[in-house]
């Protein structure tokens, strides 16, 4: 008798538990226009009566389980929704829609905040370049999506690296990284953009102005992060991608990854292929020199509760061909030049939360990058070639760079004042023919801190400062201060100053370069840092009415950058780097946006001037000298047919500059203007798995303007009398086949 009484105890027990569970409140995530159920979204709940926090993230299925059984205050956010905020009751399961944010202002970015903040709650402004976008703009390389974008100038270089010029400021003053790492191998103190594709990229993230205090070196115009997919939903994926354009590209990729329970593998790899671009076209020389690139990369990602870890290996080859001009007086003999380019990149990253109010975000990263430089004479009967004798024709540099940088955040929104600390140590090397003894090296070691204050609910202060010591020079202390005043849904301004501070580099250093008999090359290793002082105003209004939604964001800017690092003539033969100069930019742009339904209008203007206090001489009046860029987009997806259609538009302004020439004058520089207008539609087939994108790009068939004298920020030939910023029109079709 005691042991069924025990038996119906056990089953009755049993049978409360279950009901309990089945009894127990939960949500289900759908997107509001397509029904689609919503993974991985962040729903903090809080318990009525106790006030106790607990975190959980939406399923496959888009569900999650209320943790209490009593009523719960349930808060929804996700990248690219709006934030939703529900009333759950004990038992009570709900089905809850949520919308597209307005103009992305939900959406999460990290780059300087080191955690996932909102958009509209970032003290920095941040501008989102989306996978999407760059697939619409038929943009293999980071060169192509920021030739069309605002504030941002490119050009092909004397050797052919692609420069950038953003916000007057060139190209060593704008950081680059690819998920918070830094990109190595500056040529002419630029990175080129043609060898940073973009097929493993899920968005850009762009921060104007300084962000040294974050990031070191070389962050005063401002910050481009190169963010990778790292997360897949299904147990097996596979992706191959082709491209092809009429100006000689052809591009293949692909990747394919699985899952064993929580571990995430991608294996991915392609080749990129250009034949070569002149104007006029001749059967040798090319004006955009032949690139052939293979890449690939392994990625290991794992979840571990609140914490993501990555591990990314990156690798990537490049042959770069510059064959010569037929030689005088029998046109069978030239002069042909290789450039062979090796990148190679571990990273180790670990972050997230640990805690519901505290966060990590580690970094552990070692970028090798190899370029040589190898000049040939070439037999162009019997095609034979031997390599030349001189010296100074054979150029290898090599870069390795050693990173770890660990920040550690409190962010408690119940709380008045929240923090960050960080670390950041670095190690640069470089074993080039033109440095002092081959082989240099430098160490910099940083401690960093912010603060972040909410004395009310509108308003945000964030101090932060940096300070490190470097083994090579006297490395500054960088403060900033940033304010942000919500004033409501609608409504927001935005202001900061920022220190910023480019290192002088190992070459910059070290250079020892005796080119002929009449020209030689010093390094200086008293140089200092170049400082900046940046100011920054800008202001921030969206509003919705019914299916009408628009935003305007005026911005003004000013900077200037002293101790300038400069080439400066000391003999008849004799030149060097010394810190002589400041360089003051200031500005003004303007965005609008406006969507309709499906129809999305964008329009900006960026209104800009350059001063130079080099050519501050008697009997000379100095001055600023401005330009301005124009850009406009639209975009219209008809959802009932998976078409989508787009157009961008640029003008870029004039350049104007001062310039020396060989005799000592002041002459005026400048790059002449051009228009620039593309159109691409993209079509979605079988079930979305495949997409199709055919587009026109230059339609205008712009290939160079003209160029007079040297202008600051522009690497080319000091002869030159043109300067080549695009390879005119060109059609290009791309497929993306997902499984």
């Amino acid at each position: 008798m005691v042991g069924k009484n025990k038996i119906v105890v056990f089953i009755l027990f049993s049978v409360m538990q279950t009901n309990i569970l089945f009894a127990q409140s939960k949500i289900k995530l759908i997107d509001k226009s397509s029904s689609e159920v919503i993974y991985l979204a962040h729903v903090k709940f809080t318990n009525i009566k106790t006030n106790e926090v607990k975190w959980a993230i939406s399923d496959v299925q888009g569900v999650v389980i209320n943790p209490f059984h009593d009523s719960t205050k349930v808060e929804i956010s996700y990248t690219g929704y709006e934030k939703k905020t529900q009333l759950l009751a004990p038992n009570e399961v709900l089905t809850i829609k949520l919308e597209t944010a307005s103009f992305g202002l939900n959406e999460l970015v990290v780059t300087a905040n080191f955690i996932p903040v909102e958009l509209k709650e970032s003290v920095y402004d941040v501008k989102t370049i989306s996978e999407e976008k760059i697939a619409s703009k038929g943009a293999p390389s980071l060169r192509e999506v920021l030739n069309t974008e605002l504030n941002f100038r490119t050009n092909n270089g004397h050797v052919n690296e692609t420069s950038i010029n953003l916000n007057g400021l060139s190209g060593n003053h704008v950081k680059i990284m690819v998920d918070g790492v830094p990109v190595e191998g500056r040529l002419s103190g630029n990175i080129d953009l043609s060898q940073l594709n973009l097929n493993e990229i899920e968005k850009i993230e762009v921060i104007d102005g300084p962000t040294s205090v974050a990031y070191g070196t070389n962050a005063l115009a401002g910050t481009i992060n190169l963010i990778t997919k790292k997360n897949q939903l299904n147990n097996f994926s596979f992706n191959l991608k082709s491209y092809y354009e009429s100006v000689g590209q052809y591009n293949i990729s692909g990747n394919v990854g699985f899952k064993i329970k929580e571990n995430q593998f991608k294996i991915s790899g392609g080749r990129n292929f250009f034949d070569g671009f002149a104007n006029p076209d001749t059967s040798r020389f090319k004006t955009w020199k032949p690139r052939e690139q293979y890449f690939g990369s392994f990625l290991y990602y794992r979840r571990i509760k609140h914490l993501k870890l990555s591990y990314i290996l990156d690798a990537f080859t490049e042959t770069m061909t510059s064959r010569g001009e037929r030689r005088a007086p029998y046109y069978i003999t030239a002069f042909d030049t290789y450039y062979n380019t090796q990148r190679l990149t571990n990273k180790l990253l670990l972050n997230g939360r640990i805690s519901p109010n505290y966060f990590i975000d580690l970094t552990l990263s070692h970028a090798y990058f190899n370029r040589t430089r190898n000049i040939y004479f070439k037999d162009l009967t019997t095609l034979k070639q031997t390599i030349t004798d001189s010296d100074s024709d054979q150029d290898t540099t090599v870069f390795n760079n050693y990173l770890f940088r660990g920040v550690f955040t409190q962010k408690n929104d119940s709380i008045k004042l929240n923090y960050s600390i960080g670390t950041e140590l670095k190690r640069d090397d470089v074993f080039a023919q033109r440095v002092i003894d081959k082989n240099q090296w430098l160490g910099d070691y940083a401690l960093f801190a912010t603060l972040d204050y909410k004395p009310i609910k509108a308003i945000t202060i964030k101090p932060a400062v940096r300070y490190a010591y470097n083994t090579r020079y006297q490395a500054p202390i960088v403060p900033s201060l940033n304010l942000l005043l919500d004033v409501n849904d609608n409504l927001q301004f935005k202001t900061s100053y920022a220190k910023g501070f480019r290192a002088p580099d190992l070459k910059e250093l070290y250079l020892e370069f005796h080119y002929n008999a009449t020209i030689n090359l010093w390094g200086n290793t008293n140089l200092i840092a170049e400082n900046s002082d940046h100011f920054n105003f800008s202001a921030h209004f969206h509003k919705k009415i019914n299916n009408h939604q628009i935003q305007f964001t005026p911005k003004v800017y000013y900077s200037k950058i002293n101790n300038l690092i400069s080439l400066v003539q000391t003999s008849d033969v004799d030149w060097t780097y010394q810190n002589v100069d400041f360089l003051t930019t200031r500005g003004t742009s303007f965005l609008m946006e406006y969507r309709y339904k499906k129809i999305n209008l964008n329009v900006g203007y960026n209104f800009y001037g350059n001063y130079n206090s080099m050519f501050d001489q008697q009997n000379f009046k100095n001055k600023f000298f401005y330009t301005n860029d124009v850009n406009s987009s639209v975009a219209l997806k008809l959802d009932s047919l998976n078409l989508s259609f787009n157009l961008n538009y640029k003008y870029t302004g004039l350049i104007r500059n001062n310039y020396l020439t060989e005799q000592k004058d002041i002459k005026e520089s400048y790059i002449g203007d051009y228009h620039t207008f593309d159109f691409s539609l993209t079509k979605l087939l079988f079930n979305k798995k495949l997409s199709t994108t055919l587009g026109v790009k230059n339609i205008f068939d712009v290939k160079e303007v003209l160029m007079v004298g040297d202008v600051f920020g522009v690497s080319n030939q000091s002869n030159a009398t043109s300067l080549n910023v695009l390879w005119g029109r060109s059609y290009f079709v791309s497929l993306n086949y997902n499984f």
